[in-house]
């Protein structure tokens, strides 16, 4: 995963701390710097739903770059 897109990501959990797309965003980072972390379907889907709802077209191709990373499909 490029260092860019975590980057972006945890400056926008350290933005909007208190929402829950944040949350799920820190949970999923944090489970990329873990080689031993188990994703679920849960986590796929979220993501997914994050990315088809995100307006700011940088934070989006940074979504989709942690989608690749996390789950390859």
């Amino acid at each position: 995963m490029k260092e860019y897109s975590r980057i972006l990501i945890e400056q926008y959990c350290e933005k909007y701390p208190k929402t829950k797309k944040a949350a799920t965003l820190q949970r999923l980072v944090t489970m990329s710097y873990d080689i031993a972390s188990q994703l679920t379907d849960y986590d796929a889907i979220s993501l997914e739903k994050l990315i088809e709802r995100e307006r700011n077209p940088e934070l989006r191709e940074a979504l989709e770059d942690l989608d690749d990373f996390l789950f390859g499909w």
